[in-house]
């Protein structure tokens, strides 16, 4: 059974979402989020594209009882998504983001090919589309960011989007998955890059197969005991073709066995999750899985699984905190030192609309 004790972390009449935290190599806990002006306010209507939005961090160092006040960590004239942390073994903080170019609506043409294929029209008076993935680094423990250093895919035509995590393998090198198109009118599908350097240069070492009619999006890496690599992918339908809605399927999955350089056809798992999927080692032979759920009964959800083989199933799965809005979840986690979950996730509160970083800690036995 699971306990759950809910919170709000962050609320302050902004758009603040798609949350990541990790423990520092001195005992903190370190949040970073994505901070815009509130558009369905502004405007009546939701938008993940803004070029107000700004990379912020919040630290706590009582095991999240209490946490500092937000500062803005990065904010250029480009719109900032999905910020991602990892620690690695040193104690570096790698921040991973990808940002959006956004223009008047009627300059639509200095966005380049690439707008005509995934660019989108914002409220009717802005154009935007992405531009790339880049990393800032910090080694004083979020103190001081160095960069920003560009993950560049020459390979691949279109412009890299990045939402997940970084693995740093046994002889120090850093892999990455990323989503994007290879070529324009393709589907996505994800490349795995690779760095020597602590993330200042990256460069392709492998991809997920091509599965026809799917696009592959917002990929997790998970490094199981063995060694064995697993990317867990957020999959859609061809959404040129369907309402957007209608093309949500399972999770899917493709693994590789050395190292990522190949990897096999991606299939398809018994986990339905319209939301990137966040894996945390508990160190019990066990995994928690967490994720958001935008169809009904809304909310954050979790399941646990083995770590060597892990199973993803409707089946196992349990809610963590429900919700009226499917505008949320993007969850990452971490343990807490009694051995606690602690989850974080960004959802709509139901009182006043605000979006806001919620958090939940989790005590589960099974």
């Amino acid at each position: 059974m699971c306990a759950f004790k809910h919170s709000i972390l962050v609320k302050d009449g902004y758009y603040n979402s798609f949350p990541s935290i990790v423990r520092a190599a001195d005992g903190a806990l370190v949040m970073v989020y994505r901070q815009a002006q509130n558009s369905l306010k502004a405007y009546g209507a939701i938008t993940h594209v803004d070029v107000t939005s700004r990379v912020m961090m919040k630290t706590s160092r009582d095991e999240g009882l209490s946490w500092s006040d937000p500062r803005v960590i990065y904010d250029d004239e480009m719109g900032e998504q999905d910020p991602c942390l990892t620690c690695l073994s040193d104690g570096t903080l790698i921040c991973t983001f990808f940002r959006w170019r956004v223009v008047p609506k009627e300059d639509k043409a200095l966005l380049g090919e690439a707008f005509n294929y995934f660019g989108r029209i914002i409220f009717d008076r802005w154009a935007a589309v992405h531009v790339g993935t880049i990393c800032i680094r910090s080694f004083d423990h979020g103190a001081t960011w160095d960069g920003p250093w560009h993950v560049l895919c020459p390979e691949y035509q279109g412009p890299l989007a990045l939402r997940g995590n970084i693995v740093e393998l046994p002889d120090g090198r850093l892999l990455t998955p990323l989503y994007g198109v290879k070529h324009f009118g393709e589907l996505a599908r994800c490349p795995v890059m690779v760095s020597s350097d602590t993330g200042a240069t990256w460069h392709l070492i492998g991809e997920t197969p091509v599965l026809e009619g799917h696009n592959f999006l917002e990929p997790f890496l998970y490094k199981s005991p063995s060694g064995r690599l697993d990317i867990l992918m957020r999959t859609q339908l061809d959404f040129r073709k369907l309402p957007f809605d209608e093309t949500y399927r399972n999770l899917h999955v493709s693994s590789s066995l050395d190292g990522g350089l190949t990897w096999d056809v991606p299939r398809e798992t018994a986990l339905f999750c319209p939301n990137p999927v966040h894996v945390l080692a508990l160190g019990d032979g066990r995994v928690c899985v967490t994720y958001g759920q935008r169809r009904d009964p809304k909310g954050i959800e979790g399941l646990f699984t083995d770590e060597g083989q892990p199973v993803f199933s409707d089946a196992d799965k349990f809610s963590i905190r429900p919700s009226d809005s499917g505008d949320l979840g993007y969850t990452s986690a971490v343990m807490l030192k009694d051995g606690r979950i602690l989850v974080v996730y960004y959802m709509t509160d139901a009182v006043d609309g605000d979006t806001c970083i919620g958090a939940t800690v989790m005590e589960a036995t099974v």
